[in-house]
């Protein structure tokens, strides 16, 4: 007898949980299962946004590279001050976001000397085009060679000519400002800077083969 009353007694003690139990511990899962799901989207945001930067400040270093091959190869560098403020440049073209070169960048293979138009536009493209000299009739469509580049957002210069006379009008400074998303994170803007001088710039090339720009 004294054997039943104490399995009575043990099976009474092997009760389930409680109502307010089993709802505690369903709060502490839906907490976990929050502060998890909140720091994967988080994690996730992050690796969008360095991806989306690493894209975007890859194309501004081709973009410095490919300036590069074209200024060190230029025969003449207009002043980028002086685009629509001196000098008649392109419809929506600002001085200080326009770069114009005259240059034998891949003459060989490109059938010759040409012009070079680069322009940074509302839509915080780096947009180039090219044509050949004295005719801008002949011109090619604008092509994007970088997106996010916000130097007119900032007011922030993104071609300027070197203005020491040593160096004789044979160097231009470039800033590229890149963000993606510069509402948002502004803190974000990465800046891609270069110091491209010109090789031939010495040579008295006629400076009015690029005057005229496509329409």
């Amino acid at each position: 007898m004294g054997g039943l009353v104490r399995t009575s007694r043990q099976l009474s003690r092997e009760e389930g949980m409680t109502l307010v139990e089993l709802l505690v511990a369903i709060s502490i899962l839906g907490i976990v299962a929050l502060v998890f799901t909140s720091t994967l989207g988080a994690v996730q945001r992050r690796v969008v946004d360095q991806e989306r930067l690493s894209r975007t400040l890859d194309q501004a270093r081709l973009a410095i590279q490919q300036l590069d091959r074209e200024i060190r190869s230029g025969n003449v560098l207009y002043d980028p001050a002086l685009e629509n403020a001196g000098i008649p440049s392109c419809a929506g073209c600002l001085p200080g976001y326009t770069l114009r070169v005259y240059t034998q960048s891949n003459a060989p293979t490109r059938g010759g000397y040409r012009c070079g138009l680069w322009q940074i536009d509302d839509q915080r493209r780096l947009l180039v085009r090219y044509w050949p000299p004295s005719d801008p009739a002949d011109a090619t469509a604008w092509r994007v060679v970088a997106t996010g580049v916000v130097n007119r957002e900032l007011s922030e210069p993104a071609f300027e000519l070197e203005d020491d006379p040593l160096k004789g009008d044979r160097t231009v400074n470039v800033s590229l400002a890149v963000n993606e998303d510069l509402a948002n994170r502004p803190g974000q803007t990465v800046r891609v800077q270069a110091s491209l001088t010109g090789r031939n710039t010495s040579y008295d090339y006629p400076v009015n083969v690029c005057a005229q720009v496509p329409a």
